[in-house]
C-alpha cells in the first residue's frame, strides 16, 4: 500500500469516528466557567437579496480563561432579532435553530473571528446567508503558526475551546448546541473535518486545561469541509511544482 493510499484510509478511519460517540473526558472541576452575557449586545441589520434582517451582535467575547493571544481567542455569536419576539425563520425557532461555526482560518495562519461582511467575491459572506436562513451564527478565532505559541495543535485546540463555550452556555443563548455545524475552507477545512473526527476525545485535554477552556462537550453535530488542506506533504510538492518560477509573493 502507498504513502497516498495509506493516508486517505487514516483520514476516512478517523472522520467515521465523527458518527461514533467518544467517551466525554472533557469535564473537569478546576475549570472556570465562562457565562455567556446575553445583555451586551449591539443589533445590526443583515442584507441579503434585497431582503434585511435584524440581528443581536455579540462580538469580541473571550472564550477561554486564559487566553495567550487573547486578540484571536474570541468568538463572535450573531441571533436574529426576530427570535427574541417568538418568530420562527425557515422552521426553526429560538430553541431549536442550528450553529453554524464557521472559521476563517487560511494557510493554518492564525484566524480571528469572522463577522457580518462580505467575501473575496464582494458579496455577503457564510455568516449572512446561515443568519437568513435561520441559523445562529457562532465564529471563533483561533491562533496559527506564525505566533510563537501558536504551534500545532493550538488551532484546533482552539477551535474545540469555541465549541466547549457554546455548550457549556446553551441553556442561556439561543440556538441548539447539540446541533452545531462546523464550517471552513482549505487549511479551515482540514480544522472542521477533524473538529467532526475528534469530538470529546482525551488527546486534547490538557491544551484545552491550559487555556483555561470550559468544562463541556466539544463534539459537533455535522462537518462541511472545503478543499480541506491535510497532506501536506503533498501539497508542498504540489506548490513548488506549479509556482517553480514564481519567486515574488504579495498578501
Amino acid at each position: 500500500m502507498n504513502k497516498t493510499i495509506r493516508f486517505t484510509s487514516l483520514m476516512l478511519a478517523l472522520m467515521l469516528t465523527a458518527c461514533t460517540a467518544l467517551p466525554n473526558h472533557a469535564t473537569h472541576s478546576n475549570t472556570p466557567i465562562l457565562a455567556f452575557d446575553d445583555k451586551t449586545y449591539t443589533v445590526q441589520d443583515v442584507d441579503l437579496n434585497g431582503k434585511t434582517i435584524k440581528v443581536r451582535a455579540y462580538e469580541n467575547i473571550p472564550y477561554v480563561a486564559n487566553p495567550s493571544e487573547p486578540d484571536y481567542q474570541r468568538i463572535n455569536i450573531y441571533i436574529p432579532e426576530s427570535y427574541f419576539s417568538g418568530s420562527t425563520i425557515n422552521g426553526y425557532n429560538k430553541d431549536t435553530a442550528p450553529i453554524f461555526y464557521p472559521n476563517a482560518v487560511g494557510g493554518y495562519m492564525p484566524a480571528k473571528p469572522m463577522t457580518i461582511s462580505v467575501g473575496m467575491n464582494g458579496k455577503p459572506n457564510s455568516v449572512v446567508h446561515a443568519l437568513h436562513r435561520g441559523m445562529v451564527v457562532a465564529s471563533a478565532g483561533a491562533r496559527g503558526r506564525t505566533q510563537g505559541v501558536g504551534k500545532a495543535p493550538a488551532g484546533i485546540v482552539d477551535l474545540k475551546a469555541g465549541i466547549r463555550y457554546l455548550s457549556a452556555n446553551d441553556a442561556l443563548m439561543a440556538g441548539d448546541a447539540n446541533k452545531i455545524i462546523v464550517s471552513g475552507t482549505s487549511a479551515g477545512g482540514a480544522m472542521s473535518a477533524l473538529l467532526g473526527a475528534t469530538g470529546d476525545h482525551v488527546d486534547y485535554a490538557t491544551e484545552l486545561d491550559k487555556i483555561g477552556a470550559v468544562s463541556g462537550l466539544d463534539r459537533v453535530f455535522a462537518v462541511m469541509s472545503y478543499c480541506p488542506i491535510t497532506n501536506l506533504d503533498h501539497a508542498d510538492m504540489a506548490y513548488e511544482w506549479q509556482l517553480s518560477d514564481i519567486h515574488d509573493y504579495i498578501k
